[in-house]
């Protein structure tokens, strides 16, 4: 109880409420709905796995310590070969520029670092002296005054290395002036591949995935629980978002190259690299390592993919070491089993089978989700932002400006999308990016008419008259008043359009339109085989297909439920 200004007792002061707006309804009815959560789980892990494939399924090891004699005996036959066009170039006097120069010099030092990582510090006046020379001879090419006898020194170093420093064999002394003993080197030969679009991702999903630990954390303790600041911390927080994974990306210091081919498990099998440690993803097979022994093998679960240390199937119609067509001996193809890998008979060594090249099936499906997921959510942002854009125009002006539009709208409707989309392919070419460009520049037209719907019924309205009185600009009326208020149909529209764009992808791909191999995306595996007799390779990606279309819709009809208008009135 307290007192009024007369001294008499009143009612105790309540509490502070907590208001709450539309999109705290909207967020709380969304968290009702067990469909919509499970369905969003699943999709944020299934975009994890296709984002962090490098780190799930390579033949390229996550960790590496050791000693690399192959590597090191081609970074000296390689500067050997610098340094003779080196001298070639200054001999015949030919791109005496300094841009050549200097590229000959890069290419150089680049084999003297690799070097260097696998010598003793004393072991390393040759290589350092050589660098040193490098750097001579630029400084000769800047002042104008280059001779000969600065390529020849360059030549003579590199022969005294190939020479001298010869790698000792493994558990010998080495041979001063002829031999040198190689020191383990540690690598990270999966991150030195990733380049900075990849880490930019990478990183954004890292905060994405820990969501539900740090989000409460900050509105516990940094907003105190006050809905009033947690509500206005929403875009600070989306820029923090994007803000961080960017300047994970600048500091970046790793080169993009391409995971097609690696021989870090056979150099390590055959002896060629001497691995103290080596830790290799949770699949180790390449997105194109193949085997000739393994090609259509049934997943190895199955008993019909089992096979003899001689490389002979033992079960199923493949069985038997005669051919049953023929009665031809067929050619023996023991399985190599590779260092990291399981046994060849192990239940985890393809777990969803191989193609028809004997590459794993489930590392292909793991990185062909960065093709599938991608073409949906990277379309689904340019279709939605043409069909915003078109459908505001033609909703806020009406008029001239409206049926112009509106017939445009139609023009492109009276196409049918898919094959407007093929036709575009083939004239364009099939590439990732191509996609993207053509299903988004295509399937606007129904965002654009949700929009341009939303538009009319809104333009009428006082804070859009109110606005237009106060002679706001029209760009500013239409994007910053109008259109948040529009957008509810366009987000249940954005979410059926990602599992369309999928599906399209996955429709081009089978008939040969969509992405080019080696790359894979799931519906590129489908063409591997069209027969029954390789189940696997039809049934797995499919089912992920199937999946994933799923999971959007029912994750568009959550949002569609949730900004239904009639929870504005809602408590």
């Amino acid at each position: 109880m307290t007192e009024n200004r007369e001294g008499a007792p009143s009612a105790a002061v309540p509490a502070k409420i907590q208001s709450r707006d539309y999109w705290d309804i909207v967020l709380a009815q969304l968290n009702k709905r067990r469909t919509f959560r499970i369905s969003l789980v699943a999709l944020v892990l299934m975009y994890a796995a296709a984002i962090y494939a490098p780190l799930i399924a390579n033949d390229r090891p996550l960790y590496l310590k050791a000693v690399d004699t192959a590597s090191y005996r081609k970074a000296v036959r390689e500067m050997r070969l610098g340094a003779n066009g080196l001298v070639e170039r200054i001999g015949t006097g030919a791109d005496l520029n300094l841009a050549a120069i200097e590229a000959e010099r890069s290419a150089i030092l680049t084999r003297i670092d690799s070097v260097r990582q696998q010598l003793h510090p004393e072991d390393r006046a040759l290589p350092d002296e050589l660098a040193a020379a490098l750097d001579q001879t630029i400084q000769d090419v800047r002042r104008g005054n280059l001779t000969a006898e600065d390529a020849e020194r360059v030549h003579s170093l590199v022969e005294r290395i190939r020479v001298e420093m010869e790698p000792a064999v493994p558990g010998e002394a080495a041979v001063p002036g002829r031999t040198v003993t190689l020191v383990p080197f540690t690598s990270w030969p999966v991150l030195e591949n990733l380049g900075r679009l990849e880490v930019y991702f990478m990183a954004l999903w890292a905060i994405v995935l820990l969501w539900p630990i740090w989000n409460p954390v900050v509105n516990r303790w940094a907003l105190k629980g006050d809905r009033l600041l947690i509500r206005r911390a929403r875009r600070p927080k989306m820029l923090t978002l994007v803000a961080l994974p960017i300047l994970a990306a600048l500091v970046w210091q790793g080169k993009s190259s391409d995971f097609f081919l690696s021989t870090y498990k056979t150099g390590i099998t055959d002896g060629g690299i001497l691995a103290e440690r080596a830790i290799f993803p949770w699949v180790p097979f390449g997105i194109a390592e193949s085997s000739d022994s393994e090609y259509f093998r049934p997943p190895t679960w199955h008993p019909e993919s089992e096979i003899s240390d001689e490389g002979y199937y033992v079960n199923g119609p493949r069985a038997g070491r005669f051919d049953v067509t023929t009665r031809l001996p067929k050619p023996a193809k023991p399985v190599r089993v590779q260092f990291a890998e399981v046994g060849n008979n192990g239940a985890l060594r393809h777990p969803l089978g191989t193609d028809s090249l004997g590459r794993d099936l489930l590392a292909r499906i793991i990185w062909g989700g960065r093709v599938s997921l991608a073409v949906g959510l990277v379309s689904t942002a340019l279709l939605v932002t043409i069909g915003v854009i078109v459908g505001s125009l033609a909703g806020y002006y009406g008029g001239w400006v409206d049926i112009l539009l509106s017939r445009l709208i139609e023009i492109v409707q009276t196409f049918p999308v898919f094959f407007l989309i093929l036709i575009l392919v083939a004239f364009v070419g099939p590439s990732i990016i191509n996609i993207m460009l053509v299903i988004g520049l295509v399937r606007w037209t129904g965002v654009a008419r949700l929009v341009r719907g939303e538009f009319i019924r809104l333009r009428e309205q006082d804070f859009v008259v109110a606005s237009e009185a106060l002679g706001v600009r029209n760009a500013r009326t239409i994007f910053r008043h109008v259109l948040p208020n529009a957008m509810s149909p366009v987000l249940v529209a954005a979410t059926f359009s990602v599992a369309a764009g999928i599906l399209i992808e996955s429709g081009l791909s089978f008939l040969g339109f969509g992405i080019q191999l080696p790359i894979p995306s799931w519906g590129s595996l489908f063409i591997e085989s069209r027969s029954s007799e390789h189940w696997w390779i039809q049934i797995f990606p499919g089912l992920l297909i199937f999946l994933t279309v799923l999971l959007y819709n029912l994750i568009g009809e959550g949002v569609r439920d949730a900004l239904d208008p009639r929870l504005k009135g809602a408590d």
